[in-house]
């Protein structure tokens, strides 16, 4: 789909919006194109969605904002608003379901994730810890043997040291890889902020 196919199937969507909303909103989407310029044409396409379900949401917008204004709306402008709002819910069937699987999949992986992390910084707590009983093992057999001590305190000094040294890397590969996922998150956030700021 290119920019005139858009546009084309927007004002085919917005048919039975007035004259004068339906240009306000045509004149928004072609300003949006051109601040984006023609090189990210379809990224712009891609981020905005199919055009009549970006009709659906307008019709619906101003169904509710005339319902609002109006002091008293009739009961033909209340079920006319209330059909417009259906048409747009209906007009997304595959983007909804869509939505939800794959919010239901970020919400998977990211608890796969955390459960990875917990279950790194648990195995090495564990090590931390079996280092200190070998140290200790180590104190307790000095009177026995002095070399067996020494071993067993080296031994556990090494595996405490490489026990903190993991647990500072898994710290810091956390930090950075739930820092990437906020970031993304506020981005998409801001996408659909964006969004919603074109339907008003």
């Amino acid at each position: 789909m290119d920019r005139s196919e858009f546009f084309r199937k927007l004002e085919q969507g917005l048919s039975r919006v007035s004259g004068e909303e339906r240009a306000a909103a045509l004149d928004y989407y072609n300003e949006y194109f051109d601040d984006a310029g023609a090189e990210n044409e379809q990224k712009v396409i891609e981020e905005l969605g199919p055009p009549l379900q970006i009709a659906a949401r307008i019709k619906a917008d101003l169904a509710v904002k005339r319902l609002g204004e109006d002091a008293k709306p009739s009961m033909k402008k209340g079920i006319s608003a209330v059909w417009l709002v259906i048409l747009a819910i209906f007009a997304a069937p595959i983007a909804l379901p869509l939505a939800v699987a794959a919010a239901a999949l970020a919400i998977g992986l990211l608890a796969a994730l955390i459960g990875i992390v917990i279950a790194l910084i648990v195995g090495v707590a564990a090590f931390f810890i079996g280092g200190i009983v070998v140290i200790g093992a180590g104190v307790a057999v000095a009177a026995a043997s002095f070399s067996t001590a020494i071993f067993s305190v080296g031994i556990g000094l090494l595996v405490l040291g490489l026990s903190i040294m993991a647990g500072i890397l898994i710290v810091m590969a956390a930090r950075g890889i739930f820092g990437s996922i906020a970031k993304g998150m506020n981005r998409q956030l801001k996408r659909k902020s964006e969004g919603d700021d074109i339907n008003e």
